[in-house]
């Protein structure tokens, strides 16, 4: 994504706060092209570096993959939708100014954006085929038993879309 009309050291800030890694290096003039990455803990990973399998390898805002019929459930090294939500909203708390580009839309300011970000969880990131909405490719959106039990405080649960494709025959 690119910010713009905002600090280094806030884009930084927010990051920490949240929780994920923030990637972020100089673009044009006054803006930053910004990543962001699970954070990943060495309790997450094996005595090989590799993920550990299951609960016990997720990162906080872990996305899944959004490939429902092929690899429905797996870890892609990515922030889900609510990480992103949570990271706007910790660089609109210290600079409410601030302007991000992404792929699904334009956030001009605070005001801007907890006025139209709930529909971008709507977004189909899926294929046509088997639709997987943006809320729904993460670690924490389909288990309301986590939420209650203290995992993932923050994220909505919300019901998966209806996938034709996915019924058992």
């Amino acid at each position: 994504m690119l910010a713009s009309h905002v600090s280094r050291e806030t884009l930084e800030l927010a990051a920490q706060d949240v929780g994920v890694r923030a990637v972020i290096s100089q673009s044009r003039g006054r803006s930053f092209r910004v990543k962001l990455y699970p954070l990943v803990t060495a309790t997450m990973q094996t005595p090989g570096g590799r993920r550990r399998k299951g609960e016990a390898g997720h990162a906080k805002y872990q996305r899944t993959s959004s490939m429902v019929m092929f690899r429905e459930g797996r870890r892609v090294h990515a922030v889900c939708w609510h990480g992103f939500r949570d990271y706007f909203r910790a660089v609109y708390r210290l600079e409410p100014q601030a302007v991000f580009h992404t792929a699904i839309a334009t956030w001009r300011g605070r005001d801007d954006f907890e006025r139209r970000f709930e529909a971008t969880g709507d977004v189909n990131i899926g294929s046509q085929m088997a639709p997987v909405r943006a809320r729904d490719a993460c670690t924490f959106t389909h288990n309301p038993f986590q939420v209650a039990a203290g995992f993932g405080i923050g994220h909505s649960v919300s019901p998966p879309m209806y996938n034709p494709c996915s019924r058992r025959r």
